[in-house]
């Protein structure tokens, strides 16, 4: 019998990753997990709707057993169960972000041994979380490299304050095979998006302007959404030779310029593609457990790494014995896993 692993909550970062992290190796590992001081280092500590559903949709997927769950719980054991479900959804019920619902449950359910359904309800573009496009355009790219037989499906947009949107993840078996990624090569596209959410169009317009002044010839695109929000937000992504990608996103909030929103997601750009990498700092902390569940990989990314990264590599050790080095030359470090 696998021995239970129990995980600091406060460690590192001290966030919602570690937390979604450990629940997707206890049930790739089958080990119990004890979990305490959870999100001891966010505003509002303990378990908040979204990781109750982080928690909700690990324990669906594998029919687990879990603690009493309630919102400001500290303290959670998970145990895995023996049996998967085939189908089941999650609703966040609020605008809580349904991609990192997605990140817990995505990877294990890879594991299942038969295809996998999951309905996501609640945020898809949130602030201080990966949107939906990000998961679609950057993240399962390199998963599908890695031999992931996975779609997603965005059928609903939702945004702060109500959410209502609505993801689904389908998976079928497939077992993961290192891959590694470190050429990065010239800009081939650029994209730029703006999205108004019960807001004026002109938002939008003010913001595609700064990124067709920025930028060397973008695709640009205003998306309106009259019946939600009030929320904006600004995307803006290239694709580079070597097939790598990278999505940046900054949100509009009262009293900022439009301008200044559309600057502070191109500037992110311009420090990303001036590193000459093909994973963007985000991409790195999501890649950390995939290739740690293929037995192998590397990647290059920009240096350092996030407090994320660091914290996402220190709770796999604790359920992996997978070797995770980082080996820095400057703005540039490479993870070699395996």
């Amino acid at each position: 019998m696998r021995l239970p692993v129990d995980i600091d909550g406060s460690r590192g970062e001290g966030g919602g990753q570690i937390l979604r992290t450990s629940l997707s190796l206890a049930i790739v590992t089958g080990r119990k997990l004890r979990m305490r001081k959870i999100r001891a280092g966010r505003k509002r500590p303990g378990l908040q709707r979204q990781h109750l559903a982080c928690v909700e949709a690990a324990a669906k997927l594998c029919c687990a057993q879990t603690t009493p769950l309630e919102v400001g719980a500290s303290e959670l054991v998970f145990t895995p169960g023996t049996a998967w479900a085939p189908a089941f959804s999650v609703d966040i019920g609020t605008a809580g972000s349904t991609t990192l619902v997605v990140q817990t449950v995505l990877v294990p359910a890879l594991a299942a041994p038969h295809p996998v359904r999951v309905t996501i309800t609640g945020g898809t573009h949130n602030p201080l979380c990966p949107p939906f496009d990000f998961l679609e355009r950057v993240f399962l790219p390199p998963l599908r490299a890695m031999g992931a037989d996975v779609t997603v499906t965005l059928e609903k947009h939702g945004f702060l304050p109500n959410g209502g949107g609505r993801v689904v993840v389908e998976t079928r078996p497939s077992k993961l095979k290192p891959i590694e990624l470190v050429q990065a090569g010239k800009i081939v596209a650029r994209r730029a998006t703006a999205m108004c959410a019960s807001l004026p169009r002109h938002i939008g317009d003010r913001e595609l302007a700064v990124a067709q002044e920025r930028l060397d010839n973008p695709t640009c695109e205003l998306l309106e959404f009259p019946k939600d929000g009030p929320h904006n937000l600004f995307m803006v992504e290239v694709e580079l030779e070597s097939g790598a990608r990278e999505l940046v996103t900054s949100h509009g909030r009262k009293g900022y310029p439009a301008e200044d929103v559309a600057d502070d997601a191109l500037d992110d750009l311009e420090d990303y593609l001036e590193a000459g990498v093909p994973v963007g700092e985000h991409l790195a902390d999501q890649l950390l457990l995939p290739m740690a569940i293929a037995g192998g990989g590397k990647f290059r990314t920009l240096a350092p790494l996030s407090q994320h990264a660091t914290t996402n590599i220190d709770t796999i050790r604790e359920f992996l014995d997978v070797p995770i080095r980082v080996e820095t030359t400057g703005m540039v470090a490479d993870v070699i896993v395996g």
